[in-house]
């Protein structure tokens, strides 16, 4: 059982600001809050725990992974992207968390109840697709292997946290769209570009975990 508590006042903006592409960050600097016909989204940002040779669990937590999907190619702003498991906000979801839960379960069979929420990180809205993402932060008890569905998911990856101290970030020329490219700061790991909104959650988790005040490790998950 790991525990895990959140500052009361998380980076937010300030963080989503480092790794922001260059034609958002005027209208984020800008922004107090999403427009109203905004469309509401949830993502899952799932810590998996790694183990040390002697069979414990790492203390380390920028040594546990992160894992994330990569999109199938489609006629869309988000084509081909790498991102977290999650999606659109159903009528049927209760709150935020049951649409990350849910849409982890039909990407990857990720099992609701195999999962330990930790809590909201801050939510960010994506003015090209008009929506509003919250992340959810949560760890996996146990890694049971994915099952990715093939009409969303081309491939999963589970990187390291450590890899996304912003510090490390680069510029890249990417595909905003079908016709367009933008420039913007982002993590290239394993020849994958990731940046937007991907990246700018991963900057205020990094920075997050750098901060925790309470970290409890009462027996291994």
């Amino acid at each position: 059982m790991i525990e895990i508590v959140l500052p009361k006042e998380l980076p937010g903006k300030r963080a989503h600001l480092l790794l922001a592409p260059e034609p958002r960050i005027k209208s984020l600097k800008e922004e107090q809050t999403p427009p109203a016909s905004a469309k509401e989204s949830a993502v899952l940002v799932l810590l998996n725990p790694t183990y040390l040779p002697c069979g414990q669990i790492n203390r380390n937590l920028k040594e546990w992974n992160i894992t994330f999907i990569k999109r199938n190619t489609y006629h869309g702003v988000h084509s081909g992207q790498i991102a977290f498991p999650g999606g659109k906000c159903e009528e049927s979801d209760k709150n935020y968390t049951c649409t990350a839960c849910r849409e982890a379960y039909e990407e990857l069979g990720i099992e609701e109840n195999n999962l330990s929420i930790v809590g909201p990180l801050s939510s960010l809205y994506v003015p090209p697709s008009n929506f509003t993402i919250h992340p959810i932060l949560a760890i996996q008890k146990r890694f049971n292997g994915y099952t990715p569905n093939p009409r969303e998911v081309n491939e999963y990856l589970d990187i390291p946290l450590s890899l996304f101290d912003p510090q490390l970030a680069k510029r890249c020329r990417v595909q905003a769209g079908p016709y367009e490219w933008v420039h913007a700061p982002g993590y290239i790991i394993d020849n994958h570009v990731i940046w937007g909104a991907t990246a700018m959650i991963m900057c205020e988790l990094y920075q997050v975990v750098d901060s925790l005040a309470s970290i409890k490790f009462l027996s291994n998950p």
